[in-house]
């Protein structure tokens, strides 16, 4: 029986749904048919879940960030079709430090000073300064409110489906449904409905969570181990990209590896790839097209499949 992918996007300014929808699908599929081709028929059998919350973000990063560049979604394409490009074994560090505006210093400098910042209360002012709307996430409980509900909505249609879950979700929209599944996992309003089951793949890419100052503003983070995590996740791959420093801690097994202690995942992984996508003329090893389309995602998704 087919399942259902949910797709959750992330951070920044969006284009609208539809276009965003299109170069997420487009990416994905695209890595099944070069690396799995004997499973494009499943692939094109799953049902497809986009949530997109881009119209609640742009709202606030219009009044921080301003509006988009006006040649965002041309790029987009671009960068699209640059990708498509590459072969299976091309996605590797060689390939990566000819791209332009190849920069390693901005993630080493996280990894630098991450913990410092943390102990000495300087790890949100610069959260909010290079990414404002996560740090808006867990300020505003509006914010937070209004785009977990648009995945709580779609996630409760897709478990009252039949098949298997696999849910990929991007940047902030890791944060957005690790605490969605701990709703689920310890409200009572959802842990108890018959529809409430688990997600069978849950592949978190470009993710903040091992960040000291996020996992603390996680829902339940001050809670017992017990009541701390969702329990509604069988398998848990963790995707990172060399100098994202968005997810300048690239292991998240170490910083959840309770969960598995107590038997509330079955498996947690941590991959490191290099993210070739390149938007407007530099390298952007935190482009969501650039994980979507990369091998580790097609191996993890044909698995599924």
């Amino acid at each position: 029986m087919a399942g259902t992918i949910v797709l959750v996007h992330g951070r920044h300014l969006k284009p609208p749904r539809n276009e965003l929808r299109k170069h997420w699908v487009e990416a994905l599929r695209f890595g099944i048919q070069r690396d799995h081709p004997e499973k494009l028929e499943a692939f094109d059998k799953a049902a497809i879940e986009f949530v997109y919350f881009g119209d609640i973000s742009n709202a606030f990063l219009k009044k921080v960030v301003g509006p988009p560049s006006p040649d965002d979604i041309t790029d987009r394409k671009a960068t699209l079709a640059a990708l498509k490009q590459y072969r299976r074994n091309q996605f590797n560090k060689a390939q990566y430090k000819k791209l332009p505006g190849y920069n390693p210093w901005m993630e080493s400098l996280a990894d630098l000073f991450a913990g410092p910042a943390h102990f000495f209360g300087l790890s949100q002012p610069v959260i909010e300064l290079v990414a404002p709307d996560v740090a808006h996430y867990w300020q505003s409980n509006r914010f937070g409110s209004e785009v977990r509900a648009v995945l709580t909505k779609s996630l409760i249609k897709v478990m009252r489906r039949p098949g298997d879950i696999c849910l990929i979700a991007h940047s902030l929209g890791t944060m957005m449904s690790y605490d969605v599944l701990w709703k689920f996992s310890h409200y009572s309003e959802y842990r108890n409905e018959i529809w409430n089951r688990p997600v069978k793949l849950w592949i978190t890419l470009g993710c903040p969570l091992g960040d000291e100052t996020v996992k603390q503003n996680l829902k339940g983070a001050d809670l017992s181990p017990l009541d701390r995590y969702p329990h509604n996740i069988q398998n848990w791959l963790n995707i990172a990209a060399q100098d994202d420093y968005v997810s300048h801690d690239q292991k998240i097994s170490n910083d959840f590896r309770q969960m598995k202690q107590l038997g509330f995942v079955d498996s947690i992984r941590d991959r490191r790839i290099y993210n070739l996508a390149v938007r407007f003329g530099e390298s952007n090893p935190h482009h969501s097209i650039g994980f979507l389309i990369h091998p580790a995602v097609a191996n993890a998704v044909a698995g599924w499949l």
